[in-house]
């Protein structure tokens, strides 16, 4: 601590140190209601952040120190320059929200762009997968990729899926069995209608539970997993992706790989649902998904180029925009 910091320090907050700052900021990402592990990765990118800025004053900093170091970081790993910016905008907003200084230094600084090099998912990457799954692998990932696809939920929400999560909801007046999930990273809790069906890949969320409970013994009765081993247990997560990637690398041919893209994963299932439930009609997909803005849907249901690169035409629909009908061009 400067001299500065413990004088004039008591009376002008901009003079305490960033690591004073961040001390009391820390404490605020703590009590967010976040899941764990992101209060684990957030607490990193604040330490990084200190030992960067720690012994300069809060209102010393400007933009060009931090878009310094932001640059540095890019330089060697990009997609965590973008989150450590994302932190550093958060800090210092709330900073300023708090008194400590009249100015945010983070104005007008840009986010870092990434190059998106994840590969989406295809319908017939998935199909033929399922169809390997089947022949191939232990009877669960068959079911875990149908899951998958039907429900749009993430490999943790599937993974804790019981036979018990499936009870009754009022609709229209009528009560009509619905799989409900709470999701694990936002605690956001959906009821999944199990006549929602994808036309796309032939299965309703019913019959995809329904092949849950067929492929083997559920010793636990409706306490029992969806997706479960000989055991009973769940599979974990690390054993779900492995699986996956298994399946996706024994129906993908040589040609169709790329060492500039990595290859889809898991989670990309959300996305092939979010793109086929839309083409199929269904509107509310951002609830599927349990997305809070619509803005990040938007991003689950952009294919990344994907018809293009398989030569697909996209037609132009005569159908009006709910909301609109009857307004001229």
């Amino acid at each position: 601590m400067t001299l500065l910091s413990a004088t004039l320090g008591r009376i002008l907050p901009r003079y305490r140190t960033v690591a004073e700052w961040a001390e009391t900021y820390g404490k605020l990402v703590a009590a967010k209601p976040i899941q764990a592990k992101t209060k684990q990765n957030r607490a990193n990118y604040i330490r990084r952040l200190v030992a960067q800025f720690g012994a300069r004053h809060v209102g010393a900093i400007r933009p060009h120190d931090i878009a310094g170091f932001i640059a540095e970081v890019h330089a060697q790993h990009p997609h965590l320059a973008r989150r450590m910016m994302i932190e550093v905008r958060e800090m210092f907003r709330e900073a300023v929200n708090y008194g400590w200084i009249d100015r945010d230094p983070c104005h007008g600084i840009r986010t870092p762009r990434v190059r998106v090099a994840r590969l989406r998912l295809t319908l017939d990457q998935w199909a033929a997968m399922h169809d390997y799954a089947r022949r191939r692998q232990p009877p669960w990932v068959a079911c875990m990729l149908l899951l998958a696809v039907v429900t749009g939920q993430r490999r943790g929400d599937l993974r804790k899926m019981r036979f018990c999560d499936v009870w009754d909801e009022l609709v229209a007046g009528e009560p009509l069995p619905h799989l409900h999930v709470e999701q694990e990273k936002t605690g956001t809790r959906i009821a999944i209608p199990l006549h929602l069906r994808l036309h796309a890949v032939g299965f309703s969320v019913g019959e995809a539970i329904e092949a849950c409970r067929l492929y083997g013994p559920a010793p636990d009765g409706a306490n029992a997993f969806l997706l479960r081993k000989s055991t009973g247990a769940p599979p974990v997560g690390p054993s779900m992706s492995w699986r996956f990637e298994q399946a996706l690398e024994m129906v993908t041919r040589p040609r169709d790989r790329s060492a500039d893209t990595d290859p889809p994963s898991l989670h990309e299932c959300r996305s092939l649902a979010a793109r086929l439930y839309h083409t199929q009609g269904i509107a509310d997909v951002q609830t599927l998904l349990g997305h809070s803005h619509a803005s990040m849907t938007e991003l689950y249901k952009d294919d990344r180029g994907l018809d293009r690169r398989e030569g697909k035409w996209r037609t132009v629909s005569l159908e009006p925009t709910p909301g609109r009908a009857g307004v001229a061009a």
